[in-house]
């Protein structure tokens, strides 16, 4: 690994051979065979030669002073030329970069750069502090986040992130979404192997969906040697699922303004993409239902009174007044409204959204979550195929 700067002060050398030793030690206890070359005897050499299961790896390391993405995509740059010159046709190119500290943002934009100009090379991102972040085959299982990160805030630890925060609700269906019919759920069917992948098919960051993927390995919700990211103990994370949802939302009883023909006036105001059927109007809408006598609930993006004036057709109910429908905030807006399904062209919730909200209702909600387990989700559940 050839220094990066022209100074030669010893702390750039002594960077440079802690990020070479690092890199080393997260293959070596992943179970890959590391060749440790030290100096360069030969100009075509790579810093580091690694193998396993049939392939194989020649690794350009880069180490930077700064964490900086504006420092470490050049370096990367500069990493995926060199690579591809020593690998050579007996081995693969990696590149990877360094630096004592990088933010997982800036990690991400490192990340994007090479799926937009280097989308074929495997790549690697480190710091000192713990956070390696890999792409390429056989290498995600070296991707981890740092133990601790100082924090500005002495003595209040981190929390650790949700498991179903919105946006991993969204992931989650994204993969469970080819075991489901695609008129009950709205998300791409496919199989991935990475967090890179993930995030592609679902539109999310690299780093939402390398965090993800942490979560589920880090509560066993991913099966270790599968070559796809596979979940396993469905039956408990569907459990722990449903539980993090049981909460009331915010709730507006509301009226039509212009008396008569109240479903079609629905049906106009679920066709902008700003509402959708939601508990038991939606699972009527996926043919699923059985609760009948409630107004209708509708999700909508942008929730309370001020929100009426989006809908010009509108009105609060009056004290003791019947509602026509009832108007709800979105408990995970983005996971909500990327897996809407329009059933005879009428925006409702996915099937998977709907057993989760329903089961807390006090009308019946869990037989109603229990009818959709039984008739659709128990067979996704029993299954870690």
């Amino acid at each position: 690994m050839e220094n990066s700067e022209a100074d030669g002060k010893p702390t750039s050398i002594d960077r440079g051979q802690h990020a070479e030793g690092l890199v080393a030690d997260a293959f070596e206890r992943a179970g890959w065979r590391v060749d440790r070359r030290g100096p360069r005897s030969a100009r075509l050499s790579p810093d580091l030669r690694v193998s396993r299961r049939g392939i194989v790896y020649a690794v350009e390391i880069k180490a930077g002073p700064e964490g900086r993405p504006d420092r470490l995509v050049p370096l990367f740059a500069q990493a995926v030329i060199e690579a591809g010159r020593v690998a050579g046709r007996s081995a693969a190119p990696l590149a990877v970069v360094a630096a004592p500290r990088i933010a997982p943002r800036a990690a991400a934009q490192i990340v994007r750069f090479a799926d937009d100009y280097a989308p074929d090379a495997a790549l690697g991102v480190i710091d000192f502090e713990g956070l390696r972040v890999f792409k390429g085959p056989q290498l995600e299982d070296l991707n981890a986040e740092p133990a601790h990160r100082p924090s500005a805030r002495a003595g209040r630890p981190r929390p650790s992130a949700p498991l179903f925060s919105d946006l991993n609700q969204w992931m989650l269906k994204v993969l469970l979404a080819p075991e489901l019919p695609e008129g009950l759920l709205s998300a791409p069917r496919g199989r991935y192997r990475n967090a890179s992948e993930l995030a592609r098919a679902a539109g999310v960051s690299v780093m939402s969906a390398f965090r993800f993927i942490q979560q589920l390995q880090l509560h066993g919700y991913l099966h270790e040697s599968a070559p796809f990211l596979q979940l396993v103990r469905r039956a408990d994370l569907f459990e722990r699922w449903q539980a993090s949802a049981q909460r009331s939302g915010k709730e507006l009883p509301v009226r039509f303004v212009l008396p008569g023909g109240p479903e079609a006036q629905l049906r106009k105001m679920l066709g902008g993409g700003r509402a959708c059927l939601a508990l038991f109007a939606a699972a009527d809408a996926l043919k699923l239902g059985f609760v009948e006598g409630l107004p209708p609930y509708v999700y909508v993006q942008r929730f309370g009174r001020v929100s009426l004036s989006d809908w010009k057709g509108l009105r609060l109910c009056e004290p003791g007044e019947a509602p026509g429908l009832i108007l709800r905030a979105a408990p995970a807006p983005q996971s909500v409204f990327r897996g809407i399904v329009r059933p005879e062209g009428v925006a409702a919730c996915d099937v998977l959204q709907v057993w989760l909200d329903v089961g807390s209702h006090p009308a019946r909600g869990r037989e109603q979550a229990d009818l959709i387990r039984k008739r659709l989700l128990q067979r996704v559940i029993d299954s870690e195929a």
